[in-house]
């Protein structure tokens, strides 16, 4: 299954490389119907300053090589803020060897660059970004639960509380409103979609759909409420266009 965005982060002090990379990106995106957000840096010093402010990238393609922070640099001080972003090393230099090891770097890429190599890695990084847990978590009791967002089928707001319906066929319920819930749950990479002024369902396990229903993994039915059925729809067919069933690496 697919994620909602990829972000990605190109970061060079060659314009001409970041162009390359940020085309072939967005060549390999287009063809598999990844939904990808790039941002490209000139030095080590202004991603930094971007993840400082609170920025979170999947994948960050990175020279090694650059004026004033190299990107040996760069990264050390990008994993102490970040210990998930997927690292993509592209430089004419191969010495760095041990040092990029305990960066737990995904992929190193030589320059020039070999425009398969560079899809095939692009692609195993983006299956790696797709198979991480995504968590939501909740208070209840004076407990702090995590359930993984796969797993969740749909919230259901009833009065004060929130039901959360499990895959499993678990319920778990926290006080709380379905907006705070769509606001919170819409910063993670698992689509959510709101089909009802009481349901946010998620969209990798609607089995099927109707104008007017969504039909689950689990053959439960769920009414989509006549003032949302457009926006859904819209949303639905994006997201739709936005899925790979199998990599192409």
């Amino acid at each position: 299954m697919g994620i909602k965005m990829l972000n990605i982060a190109v970061c060079d002090d060659e314009n001409a490389m970041i162009n390359d990379i940020e085309n072939m990106l967005l060549d390999i995106c287009k063809k598999q119907n990844i939904r990808a957000d790039i941002d490209v840096f000139c030095s080590g010093e202004t991603l930094g300053k971007e993840v400082m402010m609170g920025i979170k990238y999947d994948m960050i393609f990175l020279d090694i090589e650059m004026e004033k922070v190299n990107g040996i640099e760069s990264a050390k001080a990008i994993r102490k803020m970040d210990q998930n972003v997927i690292f993509i090393y592209v430089s004419a230099h191969d010495r760095y060897a041990l040092e990029l090891f305990c960066l737990d770097v995904f992929a190193f890429i030589k320059k020039p660059i070999d425009k398969e190599e560079f899809r095939k890695t692009f692609l195993g990084a983006y299956q790696r970004v797709c198979n991480k847990v995504f968590y939501f978590t909740f208070n209840y009791k004076n407990e702090e639960y995590k359930i993984p967002c796969k797993d969740i089928l749909y919230f259901e707001s009833r009065g004060r509380k929130i039901n959360v319906y499990h895959l499993n066929g678990r319920v778990d319920e926290f006080y709380g409103k379905l907006s705070e819930v769509e606001t919170k749950i819409a910063k993670g990479k698992i689509p959510f979609l709101r089909i009802h002024q009481s349901y946010l369902v998620n969209f990798l396990l609607i089995r099927a759909r109707t104008k007017a229903e969504v039909f689950l993994v689990n053959g439960e039915k769920l009414i989509i409420s006549e003032d949302r059925q457009k926006k859904f729809a819209k949303e639905y067919s994006d997201l739709l266009g936005g899925e790979i069933g199998c990599l192409q690496i």
